[in-house]
């Protein structure tokens, strides 16, 4: 279990850009930058981008698209709830297993069983959890590649069901990743945002 989390903090150090297939054949995407620290998490309808100074989340199902960008949160249940939103669209990202991971740590009762596979192509660890109590998920299976990303999810979280699976994983985001749509409309809710004309 340790193992895995540390996998998974070594991620937040890299720059990659993953795609996913998930729960009914849609497709998601995480794309990952180092330095400057951004990520950003595209799903059927919307994107989140998360970096040092704002988090962006728009909808993209709508034209032009709509955002917003908001504080960054503090650290702690409240900071992932941007998150937890997309666990909602059926993708599950880093901050969110590093908790659920966090939570197999201390609960004694849990069973853990790990194994070997191969996901895209990519060797990954795969841990199977069960008997979580008073949690988010009761169990799931979680298989992550050896630099620590996210190479598959199955289970109920948050009463969800998650089936995510990676695809393809690149060195590089695309150009515009961490871009706001084009046209999109832009609300700013940080405290000390300036207005735009």
């Amino acid at each position: 279990m340790s193992d895995m989390i540390a996998q998974v903090h070594r991620a937040g150090e890299r720059t990659y850009h993953a795609e996913y297939l998930l729960d009914e054949g849609v497709r998601g995407e995480i794309s990952q930058h180092a330095r400057p620290s951004q990520a950003a998490y595209g799903y059927p309808g919307g994107r989140l981008v998360a970096a040092a100074d704002g988090l962006t989340s728009c909808v993209t199902a709508v034209r032009p698209a709509r955002c917003q960008i908001r504080p960054v949160p503090k650290p702690g249940p409240l900071g992932l709830a941007p998150y937890t939103e997309l666990v909602k669209h059926g993708l599950v990202t880093a901050p969110v297993l590093d908790e659920l991971l966090g939570v197999v740590e201390v609960q004694t009762q849990a069973t853990v069983e790990a194994h070997d596979t191969t996901v895209a192509g990519r060797q990954a660890t795969c841990l199977e959890v069960s008997g979580l109590i008073e949690t988010a998920a009761a169990g799931f299976t979680v298989c992550v590649t050896s630099d620590g990303v996210l190479a598959s999810f199955t289970g109920v979280l948050d009463g969800v069901e998650i089936d995510q699976a990676l695809l393809r994983l690149s060195a590089a985001p695309p150009a515009d990743a961490f871009a706001v749509p084009s046209g999109a409309r832009v609300v700013d809710r940080r405290p000390n945002a300036t207005p735009k004309p």
